[in-house]
């Protein structure tokens, strides 16, 4: 006898059931769900009136009778349900979930009132059931309505569940209970959408209207959940963004950073493989609180930031564990400041919580709350806590703090101070909260760090000297065809590749020096490649001093002083500057306003292979040690940051004395405009930004002005210049401002329009840090007639934005048109984060 075919219909509406039951399961830890299977309606019920008494008790009686069409509701839709729910435990978690649920949120008046109103609007939904006939509950239509139901039923407790049972949930109350209300919404509109379609189903004269309803409620179901997504999703990114206004993160350097790390790490993969294998290494990566800390230690060059790379990356591709990263360096001076490293660390945390972010959001960005660092470092905590105590919290937080010896010596000691605190909170907890720091040693670190787990690199040089080689080998292998022309083929590469691991003696940087010279360099016979490796030095400092003399020893004098301005300006700028800046900048050095051709592109590649250029041609040395090496007295090329400053501060005022003549509006059109499309004016941006800093940090030094260098003409010039601009100056005359004169602004007095635009820009960057003032925009592209300094910079952008809408321009070629505007259509548009880098590099969208 054939088996009974199987309706489609019911095994949809039993899958639902399922379904629903495993995601409500999963999301209930065991703890809580341990008497479900035995629990029934009458029970439930009990609970409510116990916990009613409770808060009579308390003075804090609600109206628990508004549950009872709730329970009568689900006494009669449990006989609709119980035919589809036999031989599972599926059927008392329609009701099982209630009594924990109103047990938690009874702490809190207000959250236990809210979710009482949403259980009897449920409660309301199911008053259909009341006049059905047992029969129906064999139809198979009727099945799949019922099933979507339980669906329903079962996502709100999940809801409500997930909400109450966070770590902080009633701090969060107020701020996310507006996200649970759109999802509660839908849930009960889908559910009121079914009520009719119950009664079709019940009403044999509407079976083929009931199967196209059906049909139709499906597609609006799924249509409705995906657009509660979205909608969700959209206003989550909103706000993300919002706060990281607030917070005045510009996370381009850090993400930079990862993105070189994490590439060199993925082309040479076998590298960093043995530090997987350390045992230390391999307990911090479990998911276990123990150890809480491990401190990575290594000297220069030795590849720690890449390592870090390299875990966070092997992390990151598992959703088990939150990776959150910080690079400090004194590439980008931003990152190694305390506030910016609690900031990022910060943002990466609660980018992980869509709760978290509203949270923010409406408790701090729109109450205007001042993101002080001791705001945030309370934030912090705060932060960690609700996400190492949701529901169920299985993953882990790992934080990786690279290059924390660049950071000033008093703050290193506040950067472990706040995440010792953190992470205690969490141990106590029994939370997973995991620290990993990477740096050189340090008197300092290693009294704060004395008891934590240490991976020594110096202790680990037989693994390193294996990775050393490994990279060698396939360095040389890419010069295959090269190499072969001297006789060196396969084993012989994986011989010099061994030697130079031996030479390195755990020096990544050092191997990648020696394998730099032997790509760049001619060699006539396979022992010169093989003398070559043997009498390199081995001092990273006596490789430096080599390659500077190789560099300069064909050099004039002129052309040395400028090679050491490009390393000033890549050792000491305020950002690191690109390199449509950095050749603007290094024509304005000389302190000639009238410049009218901008330096070569091929000046950098003298440099090389001191520094290399970033994806977003911005340059860097090719190490930290290489600013160490230059500062020192055994420098071939000596750079001194004062007098570097000094520089600095000539180019941005001879910059901005050239914009006051060339961004006047009745100044030749056909000019203005070939000089920006030169690139001539591309360090204003940078010049407008930092100008004040630079003179301030130079008037506050002895003799400041009486050097016999081109700054206290220039500053003149550009005093006189201002003042003939007709502002009143008068206003700032008698200014009262404590702050501003601990500046070291009265010593400007006697230069009036320096002292007045000074006050000026500073006041301006004040009310930008509070959110007061936001930059226009607009789409305006004619110019102003100049009545102060800054609005050089709004001509000079009205003058870009003109020049990004033309297709051509005589005496430019297609080719430089196009260059200018992939390198300056960001210019147009000054970014409002005033710790970023005055500009964002984004597309702006057309509205």
């Amino acid at each position: 006898m054939p088996l009974p075919k199987r309706d489609r219909k019911v095994e949809a509406a039993k899958r639902m059931i399922r379904e629903a039951f495993e995601d409500l399961e999963r999301a209930i830890s065991p703890t809580d769900s341990n008497d479900f299977g035995s629990a029934t309606l009458e029970s439930v019920q009990k609970a409510a009136l116990d916990i009613e008494n409770q808060l009579a008790a308390r003075s804090s009686l609600r109206n628990m009778r508004r549950l009872m069409p709730l329970f009568s509701g689900l006494q009669h839709y449990s006989s609709a349900v119980e035919v589809l729910c036999n031989g599972t435990p599926y059927l008392p978690w329609i009701w099982a979930p209630i009594k924990l649920i109103l047990k938690v949120a009874s702490d809190y008046v207000e959250a236990f009132e809210q979710i009482i109103k949403a259980y009897s609007r449920i409660g309301e939904s199911l008053n259909r059931f009341r006049v059905l006939d047992a029969t129906f509950s064999q139809n198979a239509g009727f099945q799949l309505t019922v099933a979507v139901f339980y669906a329903d039923i079962l996502r709100f407790h999940k809801q409500a569940y997930t909400f109450v049972r966070r770590s902080c949930w009633k701090l969060l109350f107020l701020t996310s209970w507006g996200r649970f209300q759109r999802r509660f919404d839908n849930i009960i509109d889908d559910l009121k959408r079914h009520e009719e379609q119950i009664d079709k189903e019940a009403n044999a004269h509407h079976i083929a209207e009931a199967r196209d309803t059906r049909d139709k409620l499906e597609a609006w179901r799924q249509e409705a959940l995906v657009k509660l997504a979205r909608d969700e999703e959209e206003q989550t990114a909103g706000h993300l963004q919002t706060i990281s206004t607030w917070l005045k993160l510009d996370d381009t350097d850090q993400v930079a950073m990862f993105d070189k790390l994490s590439t060199e790490g993925t082309r040479y993969p076998e590298t960093c493989g043995w530090v997987m294998k350390n045992s230390t290494m391999i307990s911090w990566l479990k998911p276990q609180p123990d150890p809480p800390f491990v401190w990575l230690q290594g000297n220069p060059g030795t590849g720690k930031s890449t390592i870090v790379g390299k875990l966070a990356t092997f992390l990151r591709a598992s959703p088990k564990s939150l990776v959150v990263t910080h690079f400090c360096t004194s590439s980008y001076a931003s990152s190694t400041q305390y506030d910016r490293i609690l900031r990022s660390l910060l943002f990466q945390l609660v980018h992980a919580n869509d709760d978290l972010i509203a949270h923010i959001y409406w408790e701090y960005v729109v109450c205007k709350k001042v993101a002080s660092i001791t705001t945030l470092e309370q934030l912090m905590a705060t932060v960690v806590a609700t996400l190492l105590g949701e529901p169920g919290q299985s993953q882990p937080i790992h934080v990786f703090l690279d290059g924390l010896d660049e950071v000033e010596a008093g703050k290193q000691r506040q950067v472990v101070s706040l995440i010792r605190k953190v992470a205690s909170g969490a141990k106590a907890r029994g939370a997973v909260f995991k620290v990993l720091v990477s740096c050189r040693t340090s008197p300092l670190l290693e009294k704060v760090l004395r008891k934590q787990p240490v991976v020594s690199l110096s202790d680990e040089k037989e693994c390193l000297e294996e990775a050393i080689s490994t990279y060698a080998s396939h360095r040389l292998t890419a010069d295959a065809y090269k190499l072969s022309q001297l006789g060196l083929h396969g084993s012989d590469l994986t011989h010099l590749g061994r030697s130079v691991a031996r030479k390195a003696d755990g020096m990544f940087l050092w191997a990648r020096l020696v394998l730099d010279y032997l790509a760049t360099n001619i060699f006539h016979n396979r022992h010169e490649i093989t003398a070559a490796i043997d009498t390199l030095p081995r001092e990273l400092s006596v490789f430096y001093e080599r390659i500077l003399t190789n560099t300069i020893s064909n050099f004039d004098p002129r052309s040395v002083d400028r090679m050491r301005q490009i390393l000033g300006w890549i050792a000491f700028a305020k950002r690191p500057l690109r390199k449509s800046e950095f050749r603007s900048a290094l024509s304005f050095s000389a302190g000639d306003p009238k410049v009218d051709e901008l330096v070569p592109s091929y000046i950098f590649d003298m440099c090389a292979p001191l520094i290399e250029q970033r994806r977003d041609s911005s340059f860097t040395f090719i190490h930290v040690s290489v600013k160490d090496y230059l500062q020192t007295p055994q420098s071939k090329l000596l750079i001194a940051e004062d007098k570097v400053i000094r520089e600095h501060s000539i180019a941005s005022v001879t910059c901005l004395l050239s914009g006051l003549k060339v961004f006047q509006p009745d100044y030749p059109h056909f000019d203005r405009s070939l000089r920006v499309l030169k690139g001539l004016h591309g360090f204003h941006i940078y010049a407008t930004e930092y100008w004040v800093d630079y003179i301030l940090s130079i008037v506050t030094s002895p003799n400041a002005l009486s050097q016999s260098d081109l700054l206290p003409s220039v500053l003149n010039d550009l005093s006189k210049n201002l003042e003939s601009l007709g502002e009143s100056f008068n206003a700032f005359d008698d200014k009262d401002n404590s702050t501003l004169s601990e500046n070291g602004l009265d010593l400007l007095k006697a230069h009036k329009g320096l002292h007045a635009s000074a006050i000026a820009a500073l006041e301006a960057r004040s009310r930008k840090a509070l959110g007061d003032e936001l930059e226009d925009e607009g789409s305006a592209v004619d110019l102003e007639q100049m009545k102060e300094l800054r609005d050089v910079l709004v001509n000079y952008q009205a003058t870009i934005k003109s020049l990004l809408l033309i297709q051509d321009f005589p005496g430019v070629t297609p080719e430089e048109l196009e260059l200018f505007k992939r390198e300056f259509r960001t210019s147009a548009y000054t970014c409002r984060l005033p710790s970023s880098h005055g500009w964002i590099p984004y597309e702006r969208t057309s509205t």
